[in-house]
């Protein structure tokens, strides 16, 4: 057993006073990066609504694009530290398994949102060539 874990001492959900564990602070939050505020909502971490703000930025051009990426990346390499500090665990490997478990629901939903998106592609150029051949 490592010496970290051996000395851990749980005070997670003590907000800014939580100490972070090493083991977590080196990592990057895919659930935080990929699903920005609904992840937020699940580690009690409402600093994440922050998104809907930089993609009211949408309409300036390259800004808008790059606002909600850049807050996407701040919440992933923010996100332990947060949930940690915002929510009580039961220990380090409970934090990490439900950290591993947004993940997964966020590369589906990422995988689903391509999928549906390349479909109504499909239909729209479909739907376009039809609209195209009756009004010849």
């Amino acid at each position: 057993m490592s010496d970290e874990i051996q000395n851990f001492v749980n005070n997670s959900g003590e907000g800014v006073n939580a100490q972070l564990p090493e083991a977590l602070a080196k990592k990057f939050n895919w659930g935080a990066f990929l699903l920005n505020w609904i992840w937020g909502l699940g580690n009690n971490t409402y600093i994440t609504f922050v998104i809907f703000a930089a993609s009211i930025l949408a309409f300036i051009p390259v800004i808008g694009a790059l606002a909600p990426l850049g807050c996407s990346i701040w919440f992933g390499l923010k996100g332990n530290e947060w949930a940690w500090q915002n929510k009580k665990w039961d220990s380090i490997e409970h934090f990490e398994n439900v950290q591993k478990t947004w993940v997964k629901a966020g590369v589906i939903l990422l995988i689903v949102g391509a999928v549906l998106g390349f479909i109504l592609g499909i239909f729209i150029i479909l739907a376009a060539g039809i609209a195209a051949g009756m009004s010849k």
